[in-house]
C-alpha cells in the first residue's frame, strides 16, 4: 500500500512569496514596459513558487521505493527504502527552518519536509525492516 506525506511549507516559504509579490506589484506600478515585463515575469515566479508548495508530496510505494515529488514541473526522484542508509532532522541555525536529511546510496543525499515528520520516518524505518525481512526469507528459502 502506498503512503503519502505531503510538504511542510515554512514561514520562509510565504516570506518569499510575498517579497518576490510585493516587487512584481511594485514593478507593476510604475508604468514603463521594462517594469511591466519584470513584473510579469515575477508573477510567473510567484506561480512557480504556490505550485511547488502545493503539489510536493512524498510517497513510500509498496514496491519499496521513496518518490518525491517537488511539483509538476520539476522531476521525480526516486529512492529504493533498503538504499537509505541514514535520516536525521536538520535544524539550520540561522533560518531555522526543520528537514529532514536522507542519506542513500554511494554519497548521496537529498532533503525532505514532511507535515509530520516522526511518522515519515517511523514509516521508512518500518518499510526497510519488512524488506530486510523478505530478502532474509528469500535467502532461507535458497
Amino acid at each position: 500500500m502506498n503512503r503519502s506525506f505531503h510538504y511542510r511549507a515554512s514561514w520562509l516559504n510565504y516570506t518569499c512569496i510575498a517579497v518576490v509579490a510585493g516587487a512584481a506589484i511594485y514593478s507593476l506600478w510604475h508604468r514603463s514596459a521594462v517594469n511591466a515585463l519584470v513584473g510579469f515575469l515575477l508573477m510567473g515566479v510567484v506561480v512557480l513558487m504556490i505550485e511547488r508548495i502545493i503539489h510536493t508530496v512524498y510517497v513510500l510505494t509498496s514496491d519499496g521505493r521513496l518518490i518525491i515529488s517537488r511539483g509538476r514541473f520539476s522531476r521525480s526522484l526516486s529512492v529504493p527504502v533498503n538504499e537509505i542508509i541514514r535520516m536525521r532532522v536538520v535544524r539550520p541555525g540561522l533560518l531555522g527552518v526543520r528537514y529532514i536529511l536522507i542519506e542513500y546510496g554511494a554519497g548521496h543525499e537529498t532533503t525532505v519536509q514532511p507535515v509530520n515528520e516522526e511518522a515519515f520516518m517511523r514509516e521508512v524505518r518500518d518499510r526497510q525492516e519488512r524488506i530486510s525481512l523478505n530478502i532474509n526469507k528469500d535467502e532461507d528459502k535458497e
